[in-house]
């Protein structure tokens, strides 16, 4: 199997202080998709297997796809999107259930769990149950570090944001996008809203080759100081305004903040601390739009508080591998009783279903 973590990935879940928040209901309009796949099913049935066997054989192929991770599990695929044949699918069960607006035209169910052996899984229901609810236990204690991290990360940030920080990140966005603002473009802004990152079983995880894919250039925010989603908030307005297409990217455990931003048109990426692999990537230090006296007033404390949110952090993180735990445990008991070849069938009939489509003309950018 190909290796998805090469491709144009994102995550449209997350784990965040909030709790569990989706971006699944605004991926896709269905009225003008050819297939949207809803795949059901319980634990181990093959839900992940099968998308990753379609992407697989369509990358083959020369198609472009764009992966969607579990927030909860990186290596698992909750849903895949194939431009050129304006196909998706998504494993529709919680906590992102979905249902196809237009069920037998657009949309199509799939049901893996009827390769259960149902019979032999009720007798082991005691156990099934056991594993389920340990599993389901975990996210409140995930969720419970998480706020106390955005509490202790608001604490540090709030003295930072003076009046004066405000011009100043409206002054330094501005020599971004006023060159963009003076080009006369007809169309309007869109925003497509993804996740570059989340909080997983397996720490905080960062998906740093989709913005070298679609961006040759760009700039790295450095600085724990949270004045990089202001900035961020400033060029999203920016760009939008001059009639660019974007990719905002919230920050996962504080989704009203933005952490990264794709301009795909002109091929420009800003990320917040994250390491890229791009060629042609810049540092901006966001601590240089604080006031210098409110910064160094403050520095002893930002550094004191985001060292208690990185506590949490962790704490949610042993949580979180817990509940993969939990979840292969699950997926153990599960396995001697499910039909895999009832699953290969079900992919083959569908992967022959979306090559029958006709392939749709696409513009230049994977998002336009």
């Amino acid at each position: 199997m190909s290796n998805t973590k090469n491709n144009i990935s994102f995550f449209l879940g997350a784990n965040s202080a909030g709790g569990f928040v989706s971006l699944y209901d605004t991926w896709i309009d269905q009225k003008n998709t050819q297939a949207f796949y809803v795949i059901k099913g319980g634990a181990g049935c093959g839900k992940s297997t099968l998308m990753k066997t379609v992407a697989h054989h369509l990358l083959n192929m020369g198609y472009e796809v764009e992966y969607i991770f579990c927030s909860g599990d990186p290596d698992s695929l909750d849903g895949i999107r194939i431009p050129r044949k304006n196909v998706v699918m998504v494993d529709g069960t919680a906590p992102h259930r979905m249902d196809p607006a237009y069920p037998g035209a657009t949309g199509h169910y799939v049901d893996l769990g009827a390769g259960y052996d149902r019979e032999a899984l009720f007798l082991k229901r005691e156990e099934v149950i056991k594993a389920t609810e340990a599993y389901q236990s975990c996210y409140p204690l995930v969720y419970a570090c998480l706020r106390m991290l955005q509490a202790k990360r608001l604490e540090a940030w709030a003295p930072l944001r003076t009046e004066v920080v405000v011009r100043n990140v409206e002054k330094c966005a501005k020599t971004f996008f006023a060159d963009a603002q003076k080009k006369l473009r007809t169309k309007t802004g869109q925003r497509y809203r993804r996740f570059l990152g989340g909080l997983t079983c397996q720490g905080f995880y960062f998906l740093d080759q989709t913005p070298t894919v679609l961006c040759k250039s760009g700039y790295v925010l450095q600085g724990e100081n949270g004045l990089a989603p202001l900035l961020l908030e400033n060029l999203e307005n920016g760009f939008l305004a001059a009639g660019y297409t974007v990719v905002s990217c919230p920050d996962p455990i504080q989704p009203k903040l933005l952490a990264h931003l794709l301009v795909p048109e002109l091929e420009l990426a800003f990320v917040t601390g994250a390491v890229t692999s791009g060629l042609g990537y810049q540092t901006i230090h966001t601590e240089s739009l604080a006031e210098k006296n409110v910064w160094q007033e403050n520095r002893a404390k930002l550094r004191e508080m985001l060292h208690l949110a990185e506590k949490e952090q962790q704490k949610a993180i042993d949580y979180l591998k817990e509940a993969k735990a939990c979840h292969d445990t699950l997926e153990e008991l599960y396995h001697p009783y499910v039909d895999f070849q009832y699953t290969d069938q079900v992919t083959e009939k569908v992967l022959e279903e979306i090559l029958a489509l006709p392939d749709q003309p696409l513009a230049t950018s994977f998002f336009l």
